[in-house]
């Protein structure tokens, strides 16, 4: 349908997909602006929040609670343990730091249950794949720094 507006400029009344009518200029819908009755931006901006906010579904699990335990004994100067870790100089590699799925992922692949604890190869080296994996009560108890090894027999 075509109507004239009092400015003498053709509107076109249309159909969205969505059922909705709307009243348009014609240059309104040749110039590639308009693309539906504004149902199309409520979507867009409805799925933009919802990707947005929306968590990863972790955020009870112990894995998460190990991520954020492991960010706050680097960083938090009121953690307790944040004297033997950031106060140390011990960071999170930027990757993990900012990115619990990315977390998440090395650990999947890296063999994470829920019986292991995450344990730096050296202790004195920062969080980062290269330096962290899934280790038992008993081998992370190992490799403290307070940890001395004696050599009894000659066997090392």
């Amino acid at each position: 349908d075509v109507k004239e507006r009092k400015h003498r400029w053709k509107t076109w009344v249309c159909k969205c997909d969505c059922g909705n009518i709307k009243e348009l200029a014609t240059n309104e819908l040749t110039s590639g602006k308009v693309v539906s009755c504004g149902c199309y931006n409520k979507e867009k901006t409805s799925r933009m929040v919802k990707e947005t906010f929306t968590t990863h579904g972790c955020s009870k699990s112990r894995i998460y609670n190990i991520w954020c335990s492991m960010k706050a004994r680097c960083y938090r100067k009121n953690a307790k343990s944040y004297t033997l870790y950031g106060g140390r100089g011990i960071k999170v590699c930027d990757e993990w730091k900012n990115s619990f799925q990315s977390f998440y992922d090395w650990s999947m692949s890296n063999g994470y249950n829920d019986v292991l604890t995450l344990d730096r190869k050296d202790v004195n080296g920062n969080y980062e794949p290269s330096n962290c994996k899934w280790a038992t009560y008993t081998e992370q108890a190992n490799n403290r720094r307070n940890t001395e090894i004696f050599n009894i027999f000659n066997i090392f």
